[in-house]
């Protein structure tokens, strides 16, 4: 590892490395100490506002998680390159977030206050919660590349949500949804006991 790293062109390794898409392809390829520094420096550029995040969150280049109300986002999350999650609510532990996604709410600018523009109306951060600003979105959920998930709706837990797809409402648990409006078309897993089983695996998981 030292012979990769340390001669004097070192620093055209660890750029290849780091600038690739934001999340080194191979973590092992990483020493501990700088991986846990990257990822420190990445979170401070990327996570703003009132959110709270939970260990090993992993973040691409030009990812931005923010919430004007609060946002919790669980352990082992990961946010592709170019995707804004501007948000409250939750995101639970083991998401995957694809390339270019977007979760938002509906309401971040008022819309019916008479004689004033849009761009100058009441913004979402300085007025109270209202349910539309959130997402409730399970445990090991998939959100495709370039899919737009839009506040008041919840996606249960071990939900695939398709690239492209837009979901303006709930999604049941390890439902496949694709389109626009995103629509339920499969389950994941052949049974509900194949179901129960892996919700339960996740269960064992949380408490080692």
């Amino acid at each position: 590892m030292c012979a990769r790293w340390c001669g004097t062109d070192s620093w055209k390794g660890w750029l290849a490395v780091l600038t690739e898409d934001g999340i080194p392809p191979n973590r092992s390829r990483l020493p501990g100490v700088l991986e846990r520094a990257f990822r420190r420096i990445q979170r401070r550029i990327a996570v703003r506002g009132q959110v709270s995040v939970q260990r090993d969150l992993r973040l691409g280049n030009g990812s931005l998680i923010s919430s004007p109300h609060g946002l919790a986002v669980g352990k082992s999350v990961a946010v592709g390159p170019g995707s804004i999650i501007e948000v409250d609510g939750r995101i639970g532990d083991y998401c995957l977030i694809g390339r270019n996604v977007q979760i938002l709410g509906r309401m971040d600018h008022a819309v019916s206050e008479i004689g004033m523009p849009m761009a100058l109306s009441t913004w979402v951060g300085d007025r109270p919660q209202v349910p539309e600003d959130s997402v409730a979105i399970g445990r090991d959920v998939w959100i495709g590349a370039g899919a737009i998930v839009l506040g008041g709706i919840s996606i249960g837990e071990g939900a695939v949500i398709g690239a492209g797809a837009v979901v303006t409402r709930d999604i049941e648990p390890f439902g496949i949804a694709v389109g626009n409006p995103a629509r339920v078309v499969k389950l994941r897993f052949r049974s509900d006991s194949e179901r129960e089983r892996h919700s339960a695996e996740l269960d064992r998981r949380e408490q080692n």
